[in-house]
């Protein structure tokens, strides 16, 4: 990381969200390939003809949502100061920050569709012999047949507003919490 807080600020800023937007961007091309069907609207604005697909819509949400939280935990961790010192676990701290809150964006936004996939209970049925992991199966088995029984446009509305909320959340407790009083 750059000594220059604001050069770290922005580079931060700029690195996170776009590891936010591959990642999303890649769920949606995951679910497009599943048989989500892309939705375009047409705007007239004279004599211009812009089309927007409408699923890019929350995937423009969530890059500028994470833009704000970002910038949020980097001022939070490098404030201004009269000089250009920098405290030396800021750099950790904003590394943990970062690590923790995409894991948990990840996380919310992929594991529900590894549960409902075939490949998944496939595993879990050759290891289903131990008796506390069939249960947990079961259990899991029955939760996940009911989330993806959903509409498609549910699962996929629920998934980006849940890992983007999950992220905002991760993002500014660990953010916030983290400062240390100077005496």
């Amino acid at each position: 990381m750059p000594k220059n807080p604001a050069l770290t600020r922005l580079s931060t800023v700029l690195g996170t969200t776009a590891v936010i937007f591959l990642l999303d961007w890649f769920f949606l091309a995951y679910i497009e390939s599943k048989g989500f069907g892309l939705k375009i609207h047409e705007f007239i604005l004279g004599t211009v003809k812009l089309s927007i697909p409408l699923q890019w819509l929350p995937v423009m949400g969530l890059v500028l949502v994470s833009l704000i939280a970002w910038f949020e935990v980097s001022f939070a961790l490098f404030p201004r100061r009269s000089a250009p010192e920098q405290d030396t676990l800021s750099t950790l701290r904003l590394v943990r920050v970062i690590l923790v809150s995409v894991a948990a964006f990840v996380c919310v936004l992929y594991i529900p569709y590894i549960i409902g996939s075939d490949w998944f209970w496939t595993r879990m049925s050759t290891a289903s012999n131990i008796a506390q992991l069939h249960d947990f199966a079961q259990s899991v088995l029955s939760t996940g047949k009911s989330v993806m029984g959903l509409d498609q446009i549910w699962q996929y509305s629920i998934s980006q507003f849940a890992s983007l909320l999950v992220m905002v959340s991760f993002a500014w407790i660990l953010g916030r919490g983290s400062r240390r009083i100077r005496k």
